[in-house]
């Protein structure tokens, strides 16, 4: 499993945001797409996963444009940096019990 840095998220943040965008876009209008949009949609979500499940990171939820990154803490817990489509950087964590129990970023947890 990699494990990313707090500014290897931020760099995959950075190329993902355009590419996740329109899907998150279609997510949140889905009932009013025609045939033609959802299949098209539902292409690039696929392509999605797939480049997320190849390169470490997972994509929880397109509909909010969640993102969570498997890390470790400085103190060595396991946890996922969280990152949220409408967000300028991943600035949250959580651990295992997941959004619900996101917790700002403090300077020196990561290093």
């Amino acid at each position: 499993m990699k494990l990313f840095t707090l500014e290897e998220a931020n760099e995959v943040v950075k190329q993902l945001r355009p590419l996740l965008a329109p899907v998150v876009e279609a997510a949140r209008r889905w009932d009013e797409l025609t045939p033609e949009e959802m299949e098209e949609a539902e292409r690039q979500a696929q392509w999605l996963l797939k480049a997320a499940s190849e390169n470490g990171f997972i994509i929880r939820d397109f509909v909010n444009g969640i993102v969570d990154f498997p890390t470790v803490t400085r103190d060595g817990d396991f946890v996922y940096l969280c990152w949220k489509i409408d967000e300028p950087e991943v600035m949250y964590y959580h651990g295992p019990e997941g959004f619900a129990g996101r917790r700002r970023i403090k300077p020196g947890l990561f290093d």
